[in-house]
């Protein structure tokens, strides 16, 4: 009798364990379904290689301008924002940072909001000039 209970009980929490299975593998791949908006979220930045098919690090100041057009806000050290940017294949919706170095792209990434707002704060020579035409 012990032999039954036993190996019937065995059987319950293996069959229980089968039907947890599906639901703990729809977890993992739902929470890594989007890495970028993931990253985006806790992070605050994420680095991206290119903004479009054609600016990526290297490209010229020039060559970004013609590209992406006149860029929301420039920051004192010359760093260029650009809103509502979005990531291929992602949820991850932030603001384009375009870095230069000797007049080509040093970096290029996507601030959060929050990120975005505390660049503007911590840069008190915010050029708004770029509203202005």
């Amino acid at each position: 009798m012990k032999n039954i209970i036993l190996t019937s009980l065995r059987a319950a929490a293996l069959s229980s364990a089968l039907f947890l299975v599906p639901a703990f593998l729809s977890a993992k791949d739902s929470a890594s379904a989007d890495p970028a908006s993931q990253m985006l979220a806790t992070s605050g930045t994420l680095t991206v290689k290119a903004a479009g098919p054609y600016v990526e690090v290297g490209s010229y100041r020039i060559h970004v301008s013609t590209r992406l057009g006149r860029p929301t806000a420039i920051l004192a050290d010359g760093t260029w924002l650009y809103r509502n940017f979005t990531v291929d294949e992602s949820a991850a919706t932030g603001t384009l940072v375009v870095r230069f170095e000797q007049g080509r792209v040093s970096q290029l990434s996507l601030a959060s909001p929050k990120v975005e707002t505390a660049l503007l704060m911590n840069n008190t020579r915010t050029k708004t000039l770029a509203f202005a035409k």
